[in-house]
């Protein structure tokens, strides 16, 4: 009766842990628009798998519950979301703020008469200096002055360009592992590609290492692959494909 009952139990433990991992699919969309977002990047934080957003802002991403998936583009707040469960979810982006602060200088001594200058630009393309006006529209003297906090707008820049650098890898990355690039290196079609794809998409550390070199990496890790036996590289279910070969 005891062995019974802790076999229910194991049981019931095994069916939880394959509902508690799987595929987090869902939709990304500008929050005030709700326009889909294509190209954003996809990232799980503890397996370090990623993907993009399709053209309809659509992706699909191998997760857990528990899990931590942050969602980041160029033009958009990064968001990250705590997988509670793997149902379809629907995540809204921010476009990213400017973080200009406004300093209007004026001097009732100086008169410059009819500006025609255009403002002079700053090296991102911001206007740095432009001429006052009055309520009706008017040039008048005194000159309006956007100032960058340079200690904190310069680490927010280098962290943006940074940011957009590993955006950039990510995607390049994606390209190179998608089934239009690979399926000229390894016979794969359908759902085996697509496992193929989850299982072996290099992390940038691993892409950006001296030594690693795709057409060896794809060839090694196909073999690792083929090692599987079919009916589990072919399985939609995840958990099928990190048992061993010889279960």
């Amino acid at each position: 009766m005891i062995r019974v009952f802790l076999i229910s139990i194991f049981l019931l433990f095994i069916v939880n842990l394959s509902f508690a991992q799987g595929n987090l699919t869902g939709r990304v969309l500008e929050n005030k628009t709700r326009i889909p977002i294509a190209g954003v990047s996809v990232q799980n934080l503890k397996s370090n798998v990623f993907t993009v957003t399709d053209k309809n802002g659509l992706f699909s991403i191998r997760a857990h519950v528990g899990d931590l998936i942050t969602f980041s583009s160029f033009a958009y707040e990064t968001d990250t979301l705590y997988v509670k469960d793997l149902g379809s979810t629907e995540i809204l982006m921010d476009l990213k703020g400017t973080n200009l602060k406004g300093v209007t200088i004026r001097d009732q001594q100086t008169r410059l008469g009819n500006l025609t200058a255009p403002p002079s630009l700053s090296p991102f393309g911001g206007q740095t200096v432009v001429y006052s006006k009055d309520a009706d529209g008017n040039l008048k003297g005194g000159l309006t002055m956007n100032l960058f906090d340079s200690h904190s707008d310069a680490k927010k820049r280098a962290k943006a360009i940074q940011l957009d650098k590993d955006e950039e890898l990510k995607q390049k990355i994606a390209r190179e592992f998608s089934p239009e690039t690979l399926k000229d290196y390894v016979p794969l079609k359908g759902q085996e590609m697509t496992n193929f794809i989850i299982m072996y998409t290099p992390t940038m550390d691993t892409y950006n290492a001296p030594e690693f070199n795709f057409t060896s990496y794809v060839d090694s890790t196909y073999k690792e692959f083929i090692k599987i036996p079919k009916e589990r590289r072919e399985s939609k279910d995840l958990t099928d494909l990190h048992a061993k070969p010889s279960e």
